[in-house]
């Protein structure tokens, strides 16, 4: 990201003057508000049909993928492990050599080498013969189990006596086990893990294709908006949205502009969306509803921005807009951060995953039981908070706090459930789908 990067601390925005009073402006055009909602299935398809191809790839060095969606798919280059290797501190044997042996009735077997890790024995193992090994050390030839150390004792400075039988294999990785040359490590698409990483290095991996972060851009609008470490005057708020749409992108795997707050006023919102043109995505919050001063839709249309649609039949997150400026797809979201959330997860998010390339888009998604009764209105598709429940099977008490504008219960969600348009109420024992946050 560039152009669209303001030189300063990225979490810092800037904030509405607060030595002059605000006065925030009518929009100056009715809204069509009586159009039919798109359903939920029907927006997020359209939202990822607007992206035509992924984001460029570029390498970077395995310390830098983490996190990161790969482009090309990995296979090793060697074996792993690249010998056989023993997994325990002890002694390399041939297990028929001490299948009797007892505490009672110790082994002996004459110790030909020690051999630490890093270094390879070059002798052959033979019958009666036994190899002080330590673990992550070569087994060497001859050798067909490790034996740990405490069930050995010492007998001079050339034999050991061996106090238990072992199994063939005993404490032994052999070459190849894990990966052979050629074997896939990771699929295109993938998003490198802490795992997946100590495997691509494992395996000798120095840099990986991975797609180019997507630049956001991110900007709260609303006159009674204040940044956080402001006093707090008559009537004004702090900035949640900011800083909540800025983590969750950033989880993402965005590369993530706070652009800053803006007052309810249409030359102002202007004047901030022309200086900012290079973004591939756009997210703005608040003032896309129908309310007088809701001056974002229009702002929009000012800035040169396509409308694809405006508002959505789910709860919470109905005043939902979408469009592109160029190549920049703009989302307009609610000013409740729990709407403005829920349209994140159920939209913005499969947008990045599709742009970054990801095998998979959106929230993870399963089925459980619910473990509490409630009534709703109907008429909307509802996603509500919930959290998980331990049990014979998967279930999920619902919040009873499911307003817009109360955001605590956040903090504890776990997941979302899905209610139909139609649902008067869920029951407990009811089987729904979920959505893992």
């Amino acid at each position: 990201m560039e152009n669209i990067m303001p030189q300063k601390d990225p979490l810092r925005n800037d904030p509405v003057e607060e030595s002059e009073p605000v006065c925030p402006e009518k929009r100056t055009v009715v809204p069509a508000f009586d159009r039919r909602l798109l359903d939920y299935e029907t927006a997020l398809d359209t939202c990822l049909s607007a992206v035509t191809e992924s984001l460029p790839a570029e390498t970077v060095g395995l310390e830098k993928s983490l996190g990161r969606v790969l482009r090309r798919s990995v296979e090793s280059a060697i074996s792993v492990p690249p010998f056989d290797k023993s997994t325990m501190d002890g002694y390399a044997v041939k297990s028929a050599d001490v299948a009797g042996a007892l505490d009672t009735a110790p082994v002996a077997l004459e110790v030909i080498d020690e051999i630490p890790a890093g270094r390879v024995c070059g002798k052959i193992l033979r019958s009666g013969q036994a190899a002080r090994i330590m673990t992550g050390a070569a087994v060497p030839q001859g050798a067909d189990a490790v034996i740990k150390l405490e069930n050995t004792a010492p007998a001079g400075s050339e034999q050991v006596h061996i106090l238990s039988g072992v199994e063939e294999n005993n404490y032994i990785i052999y070459k190849g086990q894990d990966l052979l040359p050629g074997s896939r490590v990771a699929e295109a698409g993938a998003t490198v893990t802490p795992s997946l990483l100590g495997l691509l290095a494992n395996c000798g991996t120095p840099n990986v294709s991975v797609s180019r972060k997507p630049a956001i851009g991110i900007i709260s609008t609303g006159s009674e908006l204040t940044a956080p470490g402001t006093p707090l005057a008559e009537g004004r708020i702090y900035d949640v949205n900011s800083y909540l749409l800025y983590g969750l992108c950033i989880e993402a795997g965005g590369d993530v502009a706070m652009l800053g707050t803006v007052e309810d006023k249409s030359d102002a919102l202007l004047a901030l969306l022309n200086r900012h043109t290079d973004a591939d995505i756009l997210i703005l919050s608040g003032g896309v509803s129908v309310g007088d001063y809701d001056i974002v839709h229009e702002t929009l249309q000012r800035a040169g921005v396509e409308e694809i649609f405006w508002r959505v039949k789910v709860k919470p997150g109905k005043p939902l807009f979408f469009g592109r400026r160029g190549s920049t797809l703009v989302f307009g979201l609610p000013g409740n951060p729990i709407s403005s959330a829920n349209n994140f997860y159920l939209f913005v998010l499969p947008v990045i995953h599709k742009l970054l390339g990801r095998s998979a888009w959106g929230l993870k998604t399963g089925h459980a039981t619910v473990c509490n009764s409630m009534i709703f209105r109907p008429g909307r598709r509802k996603f509500l908070r919930a959290q998980l429940r331990q049990g014979p099977e998967q279930g999920v008490w619902i919040f009873p706090e499911q307003r817009s504008g109360v955001f605590g219960p956040m903090v504890d969600a776990e997941v979302l459930v899905e209610v139909s348009e139609a649902a008067k109420m869920v029951r407990e024992g009811d089987p729904v789908k979920i959505y893992y946050l």
